[in-house]
């Protein structure tokens, strides 16, 4: 079993922030959702993209206004590249009930989770968690 060489704490801590400041932004809170999925780009461009996912299977694009979780969201990549290498994007989906937070990293820029026009139906249903 080989040992995290990052502050394992920390990075649980900023990905529950994370988690806690998406369903606490005004584009979400109050609404009646079932799932939400947000790509952060850390790398030199940083924007974040995303849907959220209606209980009637219905979907809207979406983001929070608040883009300090961009700003958790590169703390967190900074702490875990303690460890090693760098994720430069990372896909954060919600659920409820709970709330329950899962989150992916891409460390190699694969591009897995880019929305463009000719992508956007095949995205929404890729990214829904």
């Amino acid at each position: 079993m080989s040992s995290v060489a990052f502050d394992q704490a920390r990075a649980d801590a900023l990905v529950n922030e994370i988690g806690q400041k998406i369903v606490a932004d005004r584009n979400y809170a109050g609404r009646d959702w079932s799932g939400i999925a947000l790509v952060i780009e850390v790398a030199q461009r940083k924007r974040m993209y995303g849907f959220v996912y209606l209980p009637d299977n219905d979907w809207e694009a979406e983001t929070p206004d608040d883009f300090d979780v961009i700003d958790r969201a590169v703390e967190l990549a900074d702490t875990m590249a303690a460890g090693g290498h760098r994720w430069t994007r990372c896909l954060v989906q919600l659920t409820r009930p709970g709330p329950k937070v899962t989150i992916k990293f891409d460390y190699d820029d694969a591009g897995d989770w880019v929305v463009t026009p000719a992508n956007h139906a095949e995205m929404v249903e890729k990214l829904k968690p």
